[in-house]
């Protein structure tokens, strides 16, 4: 089951690579990402059968936390890719993109999922590594797919503090790995694999884990987008197509927090302190209270959702270093809800960049509602839902990590995390409101349809209004479990 997983992407690049439709690309690549969501919803049966799913001599290795990653990534690409199609038949029609360069997408998107799929199925904390720098490799030639100045200048410092990232969290392994090697030579070295890792925990080199989870927090830490490690993050998502940008914020950061998340549990086990817990609160907070000001001073509408990123990756760090069973559970209900909103804003947002061809808030503004009426509809569900407001489930995850950590006495940080949240508010209601209401300034004629993008929004707005209300609860067992595997009580 774990093996066609990460087949079944590369098989589809390799298909795009050899066609040469692009009606016939825009559709392999959904119908792929919907069968590794099916086989997703099958991997979430059998990890809640018997905990742990295993393959090839456990070089894969799924638990519950392993199972939600592989739903989040499979729901966003289904949705980034069945947004692409339309997408690019706007811009090949605009001549701002070359029939050479959609192809591109269709054959890197699904080996950037695939890579995404290996990091949360992997075993080995080496492979694990691999992975995310392939992610890196693939999803840094998607930014520069316009191939203009500003985006290539995105890419660049995206590979340039991406690929310096990932260095430092290569140093994090290697640590980890001598933490297990016994001083007094041992007859065999140990194994690579995270799982025995946790078997021999408390035999590690506490100086030496302490070390490696410093280096892996920076390291995994930057491609997650925590501040002050951020800065890649506006320039990489305002400059990338839209479909990109979607599954960059959608699942990419969420991709490298699980990495971060495997050596916090780890570091955990090892210790038995709140060492990386607190070292994940302060700078989960901090990316909290950075995003929020920069979110009221942007003047780029992509630039925005990504500062709007980065709020809602600090809340996760953070509920996951205030260490409640119920703070846990928030931060992965908040993982999942954010994946299913996110992508929402940013293909609204490329359906007003073709139209307005800007992305500046001052030129598109105001009256984008009476030009694009219902792309308005699906920005203004999701705006609701990001903002943390009801009946979405951003609210129920925003509410359950600050009730876990009120009760459990953290009165002091859950009210921090309150301000944060409530500062993030004030700047998206601010920014939003300067251009959906109102009269246009100029009369203008939409380039996208009405309907453009809307089987891909009503998607992701479908499913997040459904499971907003109604948990499944299979599902609800898995994000159970996945919290217990993160607090220490698998």
């Amino acid at each position: 089951m774990l093996t066609p997983i990460l087949l079944i992407p590369l098989a589809t690049a390799l298909l795009c690579l050899l066609v040469r439709s692009q009606r016939l690309m825009g559709w392999l690549n959904p119908l792929a990402f919907a069968i590794t969501l099916a086989l997703g919803v099958c991997l979430l049966n059998e990890v809640l059968a018997h905990q742990v799913v295993t393959e090839w001599n456990e070089f894969f290795y799924a638990d519950a936390l392993s199972a939600w990653m592989v739903l989040l990534i499979s729901a966003v690409s289904l949705g980034s890719t069945l947004y692409a199609g339309r997408y690019f038949r706007r811009d090949l029609a605009a001549g701002v993109v070359t029939a050479g360069r959609v192809k591109e997408f269709f054959v890197l998107t699904p080996v950037f999922a695939a890579g995404m799929f290996l990091v949360v199925l992997a075993n080995n904390l080496g492979v694990m590594w691999f992975a995310l720098e392939a992610t890196a490799l693939s999803s840094v030639i998607l930014v520069a797919l316009y191939n203009r100045r500003t985006s290539l200048e995105a890419a660049w410092k995206y590979v340039i503090l991406g690929s310096l990232g990932l260095a430092l969290a290569l140093f994090g392994t290697v640590f980890t790995y001598a933490a297990a090697v016994n001083q007094n030579g041992p007859e065999q070295l140990p194994s690579f694999n995270w799982s025995h890792f946790m078997a021999v925990a408390g035999q590690l080199d506490h100086r030496m884990i302490k070390l490696a989870f410093i280096f892996v927090l920076v390291g995994y830490g930057t491609k997650a987008g925590l501040a002050p490690m951020h800065t890649w993050l506006p320039d990489a998502h305002s400059e990338a197509p839209s479909p990109t940008s979607a599954m960059l914020s959608g699942v990419s950061l969420k991709v490298a927090i699980y990495a971060l998340l495997r050596f916090h549990i780890l570091t955990t086990q090892c210790l038995g302190t709140g060492y990386s817990r607190t070292l994940l609160l302060g700078f989960g907070l901090f990316s909290m209270f950075l995003a929020a000001p920069f979110i009221l001073v942007q003047s780029n509408l992509k630039r925005m959702l990504a500062y709007s990123s980065l709020e809602h990756v600090g809340l996760i760090c953070a509920a996951v270093g205030l260490n409640t069973p119920v703070t846990i559970f928030g931060a992965l209900l908040h993982m999942g809800y954010h994946a299913l909103t996110k992508p929402v804003l940013f293909f609204a947002a490329g359906n007003i960049h073709q139209t307005f061809h800007t992305m500046k808030l001052r030129v598109i503004g105001p009256g984008v509602i009476k030009v694009l009426p219902v792309t308005v509809l699906f920005l203004g569900l999701a705006a609701v839902a990001a903002t943390g407001l009801p009946p979405f489930g951003l609210f129920y995850s925003e509410l359950t990590v600050l009730s876990g950590g009120f009760a459990a006495g953290h009165t002091v940080i859950s009210f921090l995390i309150m301000t944060a949240l409530v500062a993030a508010f004030c700047g998206v209601l601010k920014q939003l409101t300067r251009i959906l209401p109102g009269t246009p300034k100029v009369a203008r004629v939409a380039d996208a349809a009405v309907w453009d993008g809307v089987p891909a929004m009503g998607l992701l707005v479908g499913g997040l209004l459904v499971f907003s209300v109604w948990v499944p609860v299979p599902l609800l067992r898995l994000i159970h479990q996945a919290a217990g595997i993160i607090g220490g009580k698998p």
